[in-house]
């Protein structure tokens, strides 16, 4: 795969996309064998959308990325009669199988699978939505619970039992259980929510650490460029030079300088 890389500012604010620059052919056992266009007649991607907290655990590119460009494009195309899938759960179907088949591990696989089918029950309707929510706000109301009652000296949430010791498992013990019978608002997708409600339940506090942490980074680069742009006001030098040129990848896997300034590409 080529990925032309397509960025635009808006409000200060830096959009990074990618297009493919030459078409993709994908052999499917059940579908066949289906090409995806490229350049404007094509699609724009992210490559996988992952949000930052869970960079670490699952990254944007890896032996992942085929499958993920494949199910934005089938998504992007679900309009075309001619496409080869004309709803989202197809595409994920298809999505899944091509993890497997590009030796993506189990455990990332189901969390990727799961992932996905929490996108697409997002949009699937109203009683889809409202239960997929209620069933991550459930368990995040009960991870800040537990943690606050051993931590703060909250009451102790029903699960948590004893003291000392005992306490401590017994809330433990919780981040497994809990999540079972919340997986059943995930009606006939159970499976997938019950992987997402253990992934939330196990990696709540290692998320909130990390987000806490990438807020202070963003926030202490916005107060860095604030003060350049004041420094590059008042006649400092902070800024790069007006001449430098920014160099774009080429497919031999050299840079060239960027010809396409105004349009931010």
């Amino acid at each position: 795969m080529v990925l032309e890389r397509v960025v635009r500012s808006t409000d200060g604010r830096v959009d990074e996309r990618f297009r493919l620059a030459g078409p993709v052919t994908v052999e499917h056992p059940a579908l066949g064998t289906f090409d995806i266009p490229n350049g404007a007649e094509g699609f724009e991607t992210d490559l996988t959308s992952v949000p930052a907290v869970f960079g670490w655990l699952i990254g944007t590119t890896g032996a992942h990325l085929p499958a993920a460009l494949v199910h934005d494009a089938l998504l992007a195309g679900m309009d075309d009669p001619s496409a080869p899938v004309r709803d989202r759960r197809s595409a994920d179907a298809v999505f899944i199988d091509l993890l497997g088949a590009s030796g993506v591990g189990p455990l990332r696989r189901a969390l990727m699978t799961a992932a996905v089918t929490l996108a697409t029950r997002m949009t699937s309707g109203w009683v889809s939505a409202v239960g997929s929510v209620a069933h991550l706000a459930s368990i995040v109301i009960a991870g800040v619970w537990a943690t606050a009652a051993l931590l703060v000296g909250v009451d102790d949430p029903p699960w948590v039992l004893g003291t000392g010791t005992l306490r401590w498992i017994s809330a433990a013990a919780g981040v497994a259980v809990i999540p079972i019978p919340l997986a059943l608002l995930w009606g006939q997708d159970r499976r997938h929510g019950l992987i997402a409600g253990w992934s939330l339940a196990a990696l709540l506090h290692v998320s909130a650490a990390i987000a806490a942490l990438l807020l202070v980074i963003d926030r202490a680069d916005r107060i860095g460029l604030a003060v350049e742009r004041r420094q590059s006001t008042a006649g400092g030098s902070a800024s790069p030079s007006a001449g430098a040129v920014p160099a774009s990848s080429t497919a031999d896997g050299g840079t060239k300088p960027s010809t396409a300034l105004k349009e931010n590409r």
